[in-house]
C-alpha cells in the first residue's frame, strides 16, 4: 500500500494506521466507560477522532475538544510518519523482511515480533522514551499491513486476520524455495501512455503493465500455501541481491516499475492499489485493505492488554500532561499541521463486510478529494522531505510522496497545481 495523498484511487498505509487505532481508541473507550452516561451504540457508529472525544466528554466545547485531543494526534502522526519511511529510508525500503516479498515470511514475522518486544520494554522501563516506542509501531505495523497487500492471503480466500502474525514463529504453511507458485497464465500485457509526472519519474514509455486473474497456481490456494511476491532490486540483511528465481516460477510483485514483472512468469500479485499499473491484483485492493486495518487494530487491542491502561494512556496521551496542553496550545496558535493524520476521517466498529466495503469507498473519495486539490484548514502536509536524508530511487508501487502547499525541492506545474515526488 502506498502511501500519502498521492496514491489516487488507493487506502495506504497512513490512512491504514490511523483508521486501525480509531477503531481501538472507541475499543477502549468502551471498555473504560462502564458506569458512565455514554451509550454503547455511539461509540460503535461512524464517529471522527474528535467525535469519539465528544461523547465521552460531554461538556466539551470544540475548542476544547481540539486542544485536548491534539497530543493524541500528534502520537498518531508519529506512527504514521514512520510508517512511511519505511518506504523511504535505505535500511528499508528494499529490505523484503520488512515488506513481507520474497517469500520472506519467517524474517518478516520476526521483525514483526522483535519490534513489538522493543515497544512493550521501552513503555515498561523505569524511564519509557514513548517517542520511540510510537516510531518502532510504525515500524512494525508497516510490516504487518504489507502481509495483506503483498502475499496471496487474501487470494486464498481468507476473510479473518492471521492472528498468528508477531505472536508465533509459525504463521502458517509457507512455499519451498523450489516449489512453482506463479504461472502467465491470466496475465494480461497492457501498453498505455504516459502521463506528465510518468513521463518523468517512470522514464519507460509506453508504460507496460500487466492485469493478472487467477495466475497464483491453483494447488497454492487450496492447499493454503502462503507465497508472495519477488520485486526488482532487493537485497537481505547482507546487502546481497534477492532475486527472482530463474528455474522455478515463483509470482512477482508487480508494476510499471518492477522489472521481475516482465521475468517469466509474468505479471505479479500486489493489492497495493486499485490501479493496474501499480497493481495486477488491483481488484482486490479494499479486501487487503480491510484486513489491514483489522490487523492495525488487533496490535492496538493486543498492546493495551500487554502494557496495561495506564500505560497505554500515557503512550497515546489519551488525557494529556499539563505540559502536553501548553504544548498542544501553542502549535494550534501558530497553525502548526500534521504530515498525515487528518481530522475527518472517520470509522465505525462494524465488521460486517458489505458495509465495510462501502465505507471503504467512502475513505478513497476523501482520499480523492485531497489529490484534486479540496483542502481544508485540517488538510496534512504530506511533507515529509527533511526526514530523508536522501532522495531514494523509485522503488515499489512508485514509493513516494506527492506533497503540496510545502518548501519545493523538485517543482513541476500540473494546470494550475504544483506538486513534488520523492523519488
Amino acid at each position: 500500500m502506498r502511501f500519502g495523498a498521492q496514491a489516487e484511487g488507493s487506502i495506504t498505509h497512513t490512512e491504514i494506521v490511523q483508521l486501525g487505532f480509531m477503531r481501538s481508541l472507541a475499543q477502549y473507550f468502551l471498555d473504560t466507560q462502564n458506569g458512565s452516561k455514554i451509550k454503547p451504540d455511539d461509540l460503535r457508529q461512524e464517529n471522527t477522532l474528535d467525535e469519539l472525544f465528544r461523547i465521552v466528554h460531554l461538556n466539551w466545547k470544540s475548542e476544547q475538544v481540539k486542544l485536548n485531543t491534539f497530543p493524541l494526534k500528534l502520537a498518531i502522526d508519529t506512527i504514521q510518519v514512520q510508517n512511511a519511511l519505511v518506504d523511504l529510508e535505505t535500511a528499508t525500503k528494499d529490505l523484503p523482511t520488512a515488506h513481507f516479498d520474497a517469500e520472506s515470511f519467517v524474517a518478516s514475522n520476526r521483525r514483526v515480533m522483535d519490534l513489538r518486544k522493543k515497544v512493550i520494554e521501552i513503555v515498561k522501563s523505569s524511564k519509557p522514551d514513548f517517542d520511540s516506542a510510537l516510531k518502532k509501531i510504525g515500524e512494525l505495523l508497516h510490516t504487518l499491513q504489507d502481509f495483506y497487500s503483498h502475499s496471496n492471503w487474501v487470494e486464498m480466500g481468507k476473510t479473518d486476520v492471521n492472528a498468528r502474525i508477531g505472536l508465533d514463529e509459525n504463521i502458517g504453511r509457507i512455499a519451498e524455495p523450489n516449489q512453482p507458485t506463479c504461472s502467465s497464465n491470466g496475465c494480461q500485457k497492457i501498453k498505455s501512455r504516459c502521463n506528465i509526472l510518468e513521463s518523468l519519474f517512470v522514464k519507460t514509455c509506453p508504460l507496460i503493465y500487466y492485469d493478472c486473474k487467477d495466475n497464483i497456481l491453483p494447488e497454492i490456494l487450496t492447499q493454503g500455501i502462503l507465497t508472495s511476491g519477488y520485486y526488482a532490486n532487493q537485497y537481505n540483511e547482507k546487502k546481497e541481491p534477492v532475486l527472482k528465481p530463474t528455474n522455478v516460477a515463483k509470482c512477482s510483485h508487480g508494476s510499471i516499475i518492477d522489472t521481475t514483472a516482465h521475468q517469466t512468469p509474468i505479471g505479479g500479485i500486489n493489492k497495493d492499489s486499485t490501479k493496474p499499473e501499480y497493481s495486477p491484483h488491483y481488484y482486490f485492493h479494499l479486501n487487503a485493505v480491510k484486513l489491514a486495518i483489522e490487523a492495525t487494530q488487533q496490535f492496538f487491542n493486543d498492546l493495551r492488554k500487554d502494557i496495561g491502561n495506564p500505560i497505554f494512556e500515557r503512550l497515546f496521551s489519551i488525557n494529556p500532561t499539563k505540559t502536553q496542553l501548553d504544548k498542544a496550545a501553542k502549535a494550534i496558535a501558530e497553525n502548526e499541521k500534521f504530515r498525515f493524520f487528518s481530522s475527518t476521517f472517520s470509522i465505525g466498529l462494524s465488521t460486517v463486510d458489505a458495509e465495510f466495503q462501502q465505507f471503504l469507498k467512502g475513505v478513497l473519495q476523501k482520499i480523492l478529494s485531497i489529490f484534486i486539490g479540496i483542502r481544508g484548514s485540517d488538510t496534512p502536509t504530506y511533507d515529509i522531505s527533511d526526514l530523508v536524508n536522501k532522495q531514494p530511487k523509485a522503488s515499489k508501487g512508485l514509493r513516494s510522496a506527492l506533497i503540496g502547499n510545502a518548501k519545493m525541492t523538485k517543482k513541476k506545474r500540473l494546470g494550475q497545481r504544483r506538486f513534488r515526488w520523492i523519488l
